[in-house]
């Protein structure tokens, strides 16, 4: 059995205890400090990710709205492209139906004076006929006073025929 001996026993706590302050004061202080650094620094980089992340959702919710801003632009610009080229087909048709009935009505015009020209010719023509045979034929049996009036008459009776 062992004996315990009073010399070791203290002579063993005297050098636990230099050992103890020796480790206190060069071990345990620097190693204290290099926790705190550590835990500072543990500390520092948990505050900036945190700080990364909200940033991260707000620049994550700007573009989300820029996003829903572009999208109801560009909806915008396409619902108005769609109005003006209605507005487009529109007007090229209102002008094109304004520009047929002119076309329509000069073209009325212009037949209707021609056919006022022709009919004139052929009036005169006929006139000319007439009164050419009718001179043929009265010569023979008219005076020139009579032949005068009966021209007067036909052209008379030619005149109606037109109106």
């Amino acid at each position: 059995m062992q004996v315990f001996e009073l010399g070791t026993f203290l002579v063993s706590i005297v050098t636990f205890l230099i050992m103890f302050l020796i480790i206190r004061r060069y071990g345990f202080g620097p190693m204290a400090k290099m926790l705190e650094k550590r835990r500072l620094y543990v500390e520092t980089q948990i505050t900036d990710a945190e700080q990364n992340r909200l940033q991260a959702e707000r620049f994550l919710t700007e573009q989300q709205q820029l996003l829903e801003s572009a999208r109801h632009q560009a909806k915008e610009l396409l619902d108005t492209a769609r109005v003006r080229a209605d507005e487009l087909a529109r007007d090229i048709l209102s002008d094109a139906q304004t520009e047929s009935r002119r076309l329509l009505e000069e073209n009325r015009q212009l037949i209707e004076r021609e056919r006022a020209e022709v009919l004139n010719g052929v009036m005169t023509s006929v006139s000319a006929l007439t009164v050419e045979l009718s001179e043929k034929l009265l010569r023979r049996n008219l005076s020139h006073e009579a032949h005068q009036e009966m021209v007067r008459e036909a052209e008379k009776l030619l005149g109606e025929l037109i109106c």
